[in-house]
């Protein structure tokens, strides 16, 4: 049976004639037996995201290489996404705790204002250093978001159609980087500076009007609107206690502790590939590619994850997950091996290691995140998934600062680096192979 739907969905519904229904009233039916279950929510917050994720994958291109540009060196770029990590991993425990407070809606819209739309404009008119630290910390602020985002995701939709949205979510956030090279030709018309400040006000103004339409749009949830009532005088201590339970518990069990460390290593990966990738695409001892088409590398690889996600993601099945948990971190490392291996100017290869990495990220996040909601109680999620996080950044914030010292001795180092910690997160996936393949219910 595929993610998030009956097994009966076929017969529940009423059939139709494809022959004679008008195609718009087949359009109508298939949105409907999709949907079905999936909250009014869902509905808005799924179509408006894209609004999110195309001009964020633009601005994660190119930021580095606009402070670069600015004259910021690769250390200064590491310590100020360092700056970014120390805040979200500051904020993050609080994230359950306001959206219980004051809702998953009020949350949601305030934080999006306060955390994507005046960093990118902070961003477009930055002048030295200084801009970028204030925009970093607004930015990191934005940790606090993820219960709230999820929670409206899944309250009030049927649990069968969870995974479903899910996969959904992915599919949009991920796919967003087929619309890259329209940043590249902004960036190769105008430069590099003048080019990504365009982008940065673009992006501004997009995420408004995204904020706009959800707040006139979405409802509070049901839970939400229970848990506001009910917490109306909560502590804060309460809940700093429930997330350091959870952080205990995290790492006395065995398979939680493992999966603990694969999603440090994806927070890893992500940090370290979003802040030097790009400065390594275009540095002369990197690969030395031109400034804009290093557009074409989430565009080509969006088309990889995109496929990915819709026809390897729906065969995932709950008692395989161990391994595909293994066949991801293996894709993703050998693919940033290849990519580090690629001769400059050598787009073989270069392509190979795209379409790797593109499998192996879009199978990582909802094979792992679907794993650990099957092996942690409903009420401790939401502090469990804030102890992953505040965890995750812990390791990252020396490491980031690192990368770049590394990067200024050699371009490559940061990426080995990297290669490393995928190469332990494959060992911990294999364990966690082994464990389920011996287990006694696994025949």
């Amino acid at each position: 049976m595929g993610w998030g739907f009956h097994t009966n969905m076929r017969d529940a519904t009423p059939r139709y004639d494809s022959r004679t229904e008008p195609t718009k009233g087949r359009i109508a039916t298939w949105y409907e037996r999709t949907t079905e279950g999936v909250s009014r929510n869902v509905r808005i917050l799924l179509p408006t995201e894209p609004l999110w994720g195309i001009p964020v994958v633009w601005i994660r291109t190119y930021t580095s290489l606009f402070m670069a540009a600015l004259g910021l060196s690769a250390t200064q770029i590491g310590w100020i996404a360092s700056l970014t990590l120390i805040t979200q991993m500051l904020i993050a425990p609080f994230g359950g705790y306001v959206a219980d407070k004051f809702g998953r809606k009020r949350t949601l819209i305030f934080f999006d204002v306060l955390t994507w739309i005046i960093p990118p404009v902070i961003w477009m008119i930055a002048q030295n250093v200084w801009y970028f630290v204030i925009a970093a910390i607004l930015n990191g602020l934005s940790m606090i978001i993820s219960p709230s985002w999820n929670c409206l995701l899944v309250e009030d939709t049927h649990p069968a159609k969870r995974p479903a949205v899910f996969a959904a979510f992915q599919l949009v956030v991920l796919g967003a980087g087929i619309f890259s090279p329209i940043s590249g030709w902004i960036v190769e018309g105008k430069g590099v500076i003048l080019g990504t400040r365009i982008i940065f006000g673009i992006t501004a103004a997009s995420i408004a009007i995204m904020t706009l339409i959800r707040a006139f749009s979405i409802k509070e949830t049901s839970v939400g609107t229970a848990l506001v009532d009910e917490l109306e005088g909560a502590s804060l201590k309460e809940a700093l206690h429930n997330y350091r339970n959870a952080l205990v518990e995290g790492f006395k069990n065995r398979t939680l502790f493992k999966l603990f460390l694969l999603s440090m290593i994806n927070f890893a990966y992500i940090n370290i590939w979003n802040t030097y990738s790009s400065l390594y695409m275009t540095h002369t001892q990197g690969l030395n590619l031109a400034p804009g088409l290093v557009a074409f590398w989430p565009s080509f690889s969006s088309i990889f994850i995109v496929l990915t996600l819709v026809l390897l993601v729906p065969r995932v099945r709950l008692e395989k997950l161990p391994h595909w948990l293994l066949l991801s971190s293996l894709l993703l490392c050998c693919g940033l091996l290849v990519f580090i291996l690629t001769p400059p100017n050598t787009y073989t290869s270069l392509a190979i290691a795209a379409i790797l990495i593109a499998m192996g990220q879009a199978l990582t996040n909802p094979v792992r995140d679907t794993f650990i909601a099957n092996i942690v109680d409903d009420r401790k999620r939401a502090p469990v998934m804030a102890a992953i996080n505040s965890a995750s950044m812990i390791v990252l914030v020396p490491l980031t600062p690192l990368a770049g010292r590394l990067f200024e001795l050699r371009p490559h180092a940061p990426l080995v680096m990297l290669l490393v910690f995928l190469i332990i997160g494959v060992l911990s996936a294999s364990q966690l192979y082994r464990e389920q393949r011996n287990s006694p219910t696994a025949n």
